[in-house]
């Protein structure tokens, strides 16, 4: 336990979320953030919590929190730059002994807090050792008054990569936020060759690790097929590849394109060689989607027998063959994960 912490105890005030990210277009760990504020929302009492927000919100995120009843969002009067969270959460929480809770891969320049780490992936998958990035997270582990992780596969990975003996705490995703989603069916007129039942899909921002290759191939072959992939395309593909007339990138969309596309399609493909948790596989589950999903550990974790596996390297895969292997209800998966647990664990760990 940090200094900080011994300091704070007894004489804690409020709680504050850090909610410095919610300036970007939501995901993963945008989602972590507003799912687990709005279940927290639900069992907490007022002015306990106060959610604290850059003036340069993003929209998409506000819509999800702007109803909250009991945490408070303080917005604040400046847009997120690099000091942001240095004044706006660090120091108040040491001046104040306000306890902080950091839910994006951080952690407050004085130690301590309850934080979130979501994956070691540049570490793992990019061999990124030498860096400042490995400082921080090194930091963040050891700092940390309270670390949380997304799976018992990150927090094994943390164990094993980092030499780490310390004791970290594993709060798994949920799912309920996407059946609240209404589905924009635009998107259907901005691509009118896509038919109801008939394309595969695929959600993920462009790293290798995503292995978007793999939809690659199955496109090159199965040329009468439609697949589509939606996310950010900001980065390098991380392979080499030739235009296809039946390979559709959207880029980025909004949660309501998304859930049209998802609810739409044949299959949801996800071909991750690592990730942190399993969220858009369980999110296709939720909508009665079969899904195919890399055959690795976190995957397993969250989703079980109920998704069709199949190997990430192999890039002869026939997926219309996997789609015909036998899966379990998801309803045991589903049933297994919710934000209002997820909510309730968090709670416990800042009460105890």
């Amino acid at each position: 336990m940090s200094d900080r912490s011994l300091r704070q105890k007894g004489s804690m005030n409020r709680i504050l979320i850090n909610g410095d990210r919610t300036y970007l277009p939501i995901d993963g760990m945008n989602r972590w953030l507003s799912e687990m504020v709005r279940s927290l929302d639900l069992l907490e009492k007022k002015d306990k919590y106060v959610l604290v927000v850059p003036s340069d919100v993003d929209g998409e995120f506000h819509d999800r929190i702007r109803d909250l009843k009991s945490i408070e969002i303080r917005k604040t009067l400046l847009p997120h730059f690099r000091l942001w969270t240095f004044l706006y959460i660090d120091l108040p929480g040491l001046i104040l002994r306000h306890i902080t809770v950091n839910p994006a891969n951080r952690n407050s320049v004085f130690g301590g807090g309850i934080n979130v780490l979501h994956d070691i992936i540049p570490l793992k998958y990019y061999g990124d050792r030498g860096s400042g990035y490995m400082k921080r997270i090194k930091r963040l582990i050891d700092t940390s008054d309270c670390l949380i992780v997304p799976s018992e596969h990150v927090r094994d990975d943390i164990k094993k990569t980092m030499k780490c003996d310390r004791e970290i705490c594993v709060i798994r995703l949920g799912w309920q936020h996407y059946p609240d989603i209404p589905e924009d069916e635009g998107i259907f007129d901005r691509y009118p060759c896509l038919e109801k039942g008939a394309y595969y899909f695929t959600m993920s921002g462009i790293s290798p690790h995503k292995n978007l290759r793999f939809v690659y191939e199955a496109a090159k072959r199965e040329a009468d097929r439609i697949f589509v992939i939606a996310g950010a395309m900001n980065r390098g593909y991380g392979y080499e590849r030739e235009d296809l007339k039946n390979l559709i990138f959207t880029g980025r969309i909004g949660d309501k394109e998304a859930k049209a596309l998802m609810t739409g399609c044949r299959a949801f493909i996800f071909p991750s060689q690592c990730e942190g948790a399993g969220l858009p596989p369980l999110e296709a589950l939720s909508c009665k989607v079969p899904v195919l999903a890399s055959d690795i550990e976190v995957i397993h974790e969250y989703c079980g027998d109920s998704v069709h596996y199949f190997d990430p390297n192999d890039y002869g895969t026939d997926i219309e063959e996997i789609l015909r292997t036998e899966v379990s209800d998801p309803g045991e998966a589903l049933g297994r994960l919710s934000w209002d647990r997820a909510a309730r664990e968090l709670k416990d760990i800042i009460e105890n």
